[in-house]
Parts: C-alpha cells; structure tokens; sequence
C-alpha cells in the first residue's frame, strides 16, 4: 500500500501559537482515559490521530480568530494553491495517511459553521447525523481531481467526516478540562481538590503535551501511558507526605471503632483530617516543613503508645487510644498553643487514617 504525501507538508510544524490544540489534545487524552481510545497520537500523520483498536480517527484543529467568520463547504473546500483541490482543508485532512475501513475523519473547530457545514456537526462520542446529499455532492465536486490511496474516493471520505465544534477561546476549552479533571482528582484524594490543584494538573499535562509536540517524532500515547502521566500530574500539583501516600481516608472509622468511638464522631474526625489536608497542600514550603515536623512528632508517639501496647504496659482498644491523644495534648507546639488542640487532633486522625491500626492489632 502506498500512501500519498500530504500536500504542503513541510515538515513538523513550529508550536508557537498552537496552545488551544494542545489542550484539545488533552480532553481526547481524558476521553481515552474514560474508555473511548486505546491510543491518541498529535502531530502524526494529522493534528491528533484518536485510535480505537486498529481504526483511526484523523483529527485537524483550524480555529478562527477573526469576529464573525465561520466555515462553510466552499471555505473548507477552497484550494491554498490554485487548481489544486488537495491542498485544501478537507483535501489534507482526507490525504496523507492510511484509509483503514473504519477511518474516520474531524475537523475540530472553535465557532459553529455555516449551515451548510453544520450538518456535520456531532459531539464527542456521539455518532454524526443524515447528511443532505446535495451538500455531499457539493463537496465532491469542489474536490475534484483529489486522488486518494486504498481505492477510496472523496465520498466516501466525505461520508466519514463529521465536525466537532469547541469553545470559541483557549479559556473556554481549558474550562471544560478543568470540569472534568475535578473529579479525577478528587477520587484520587479522598476529597474535594483545591481549584489551583486542578489548574496545576491541567497546566501541568499541557505542559508535557507541547513538549512532546516539539520532538522530532510523533508522540503516541496509550491508555496506560496516560494514566500514569495523569497519577504524576496528580501527585506534582497535590504534592505527598512524607509517607509518599495520597491515598484517601477511606479506613479511619475502623480504626477508631476498636477504641470505642461512634461512627459519627469517626466521621467528625475524617472531615478534620481532610481539612488539615487541605491546608498541608495549600501552604507554602516553610509552612508545609513546619506541618511536617509537627506530624513527625505526632508518628513518634504514635509509634510508642503502639509499642508499649504490644509489650502489654498498656491495654488496647480506648485505653491506647486515651494514652495517645494525652500524649499528643502533650507535645510542646500543643501546650506552648504553638499547634491548636484541634489542629493536633486533625493530624492525629490523618496519621491513624494513613499508617497501620495503632490502638489494637488486627484480627
């Protein structure tokens, strides 16, 4: 099989300016995170190629910047040189690239088209609509003279072309990324995030994704791959203790049920640890060092009353739970009012929420 050049190809593009590509190449990376793609590639053979087992989706981004304009069949179908249909729009999105049977085709675009252009305008994972065939025809006739490779034909390309409409700015389409990397980070917290985590995960991925943009070869990502690189975004922008665990606070009210306390006051004692969380992550490094310390202090009693537990000095259940949470009260930062009551508490809850049981071993 040979496959024809792509018209005007010169190469690898230069990245300046392709910021809002890069971030629709990262709402196709999260809808391969949700299961529709096994693979997404940018800069390949087509701005993004989205691929579900061996069947290909070519994806090309022409946004317009200028107030008023849309496309429309004659624009996408205009000639950049003249007499040639291939160096089109639609001509460079339909050539250049292997035509599998179940290749598809999508023009992604930040204002609505024409009304002749939007009868292929669908949404992400929503199959295209019934066409008119008279706009078909127009478009194979503004093609005219387009050969294609695989025996296929501009119809056919045409019947597999559907148009997929973004917000009109950067900022809208970073918005919808940001709705849906929230909850993505929130599962794996434990907890609502902060706004500015979610930013610094999103900011973050972008970041790779021009990166890689910029090398020499195409960059292919898989299911997996992307996964991992999300968990990193996560734990860079969220930051970890020292435990190296951002695991969420899922165990705590059985923990604490061995030492006698309700599932109601277990609870009251998860939403403290989530807020000391939340504040840990919002802080600053001097601040976050100092929180360190003190929760350094916290294990290490945690770490005697445990010990001292099992070599049967002290009884398990609420006893070593009393005996850990005097000793805390204890701490110089606690009794100088340096760390508050209530902050203590919260950090003793996370700890217990984090490490194993320490009021009574497992059964």
């Amino acid at each position: 099989m040979r496959v024809s050049a792509a018209p005007a190809d010169g190469g690898r593009r230069s990245r300046r300016g392709f910021a809002y590509q890069d971030v629709i190449t990262l709402l196709d990376c999260l809808d391969m995170h949700e299961g529709m793609w096994t693979q997404v590639s940018w800069e390949d053979l087509e701005d993004i190629v989205c691929t579900k087992g061996e069947a290909p989706v070519y994806r090309q981004v022409k946004t317009i910047e200028e107030a008023g304009k849309r496309h429309s069949v004659a624009d996408v179908c205009r000639a950049d040189i003249p007499k040639k249909p291939e160096s089109s729009y639609l001509g460079k999105l339909f050539l250049g690239k292997p035509l599998p049977t179940d290749a598809r085709f999508t023009f992604i675009v930040n204002e609505s088209p024409q009304a002749d252009f939007h009868a292929f305008v669908t949404e992400r994972g929503v199959p295209r609509g019934h066409v008119p065939l008279e706009t078909r025809a127009d478009i194979v006739k503004r093609l005219n003279g387009v050969v294609l490779p695989d025996e296929r034909d501009v119809g056919w390309c045409v019947d597999r072309l559907e148009v997929l409409i973004e917000g009109r700015t950067i900022s809208e389409v970073e918005d919808r990324a940001l709705r849906r990397l929230g909850p993505i980070v929130g599962q794996k917290l434990g907890q609502p995030p902060l706004t500015t985590e979610v930013e610094e995960v999103m900011v973050w991925l972008g970041v790779r994704i021009a990166r890689d943009a910029m090398t020499p070869q195409p960059r292919a990502l898989m299911a997996a791959e992307f996964h991992d690189m999300l968990q990193a975004a996560i734990a860079k922008a969220t930051g970890r203790r020292p435990d190296g665990s951002t695991a969420p606070l899922t165990k705590l009210a059985n923990k604490l049920a061995v030492a006698g306390i309700s599932a109601e006051e277990a609870e009251a004692h998860q939403e403290n640890a989530f807020k000391y969380r939340r504040a840990w992550r919002a802080g600053l490094a001097p601040m976050r060092e100092q929180m360190d310390e003190f929760a350094d202090e916290v294990y290490a009693v945690c770490s005697r009353v445990m010990a001292e537990r099992r070599a049967g000095r002290i009884p398990a259940g609420s006893e070593a739970y009393f005996e850990t949470l005097s000793r805390v009260e204890s701490l110089p930062a606690v009794s100088s009012g340096t760390v508050s009551l209530a902050r203590a508490h919260a950090v003793l809850a996370d700890i217990t929420a984090r490490c194993q049981n320490r009021y009574a071993d497992a059964s």
